[in-house]
């Protein structure tokens, strides 16, 4: 039995948000038997198909449900909250933590340097300095790997986006 169905949309590991464009039998070489397959499109490549056999528990659970509203906000105050992420001084050490995270994908973590990449940024502003271009860099790539879930839940464009997450997770002054 399917979990999702043709028409649904669902996270996808690090592909980002695709489409359940259909399930169907797909014979692979060297099987003696067609397999049940999801069948999903990229929504910002939808001319990329992913076949994901449902037997295959590995894959099938990478595939996630649509966060709504309320859980990316919920997210949004713990990322400020319990699971903030301290300044690490060493740039070396820091390089490290931001690179294990970003390799995660995991959007509370990602939600949270986010928020630690602002509140340095803010301290660094009022003392008429900016962040370096790697730590910026960081801020950005973790922003557009949670852009397009909270696009798509609150139906704006990646941009818009990035801004309701910055809104809600730069320090207030």
């Amino acid at each position: 039995m399917a979990a999702f169905e043709a028409g649904s949309h669902v996270r996808y590991g690090g592909t980002g948000i695709c489409l359940v464009d259909r399930i169907e039998e797909i014979a692979y070489p060297g099987q003696s038997a067609p397999r049940r397959c999801y069948v999903l499109r990229p929504i910002r490549n939808q001319g990329v198909e992913i076949s994901v056999p449902l037997d295959n528990e590995t894959l099938c659970a990478r595939m996630k449900p649509i966060r709504t509203k309320a859980e990316l906000d919920a997210m949004l105050i713990e990322a400020v909250g319990a699971s903030a992420i301290p300044w690490q001084e060493d740039r070396k050490l820091r390089a490290q933590e931001i690179r294990h995270i970003l390799s995660g994908g995991d959007a509370q973590q990602l939600l949270s340097l986010i928020h630690c990449i602002l509140c340095r940024s803010t301290e660094l502003q009022q003392r008429g300095r900016h962040l370096s271009a790697a730590d910026d860099a960081a801020l950005r790539d973790a922003e557009r790997m949670l852009d397009e879930e909270f696009a798509f839940t609150l139906g704006t464009t990646p941009q818009e986006a990035g801004q309701y997450i910055c809104e809600r997770l730069r320090p207030s002054e």
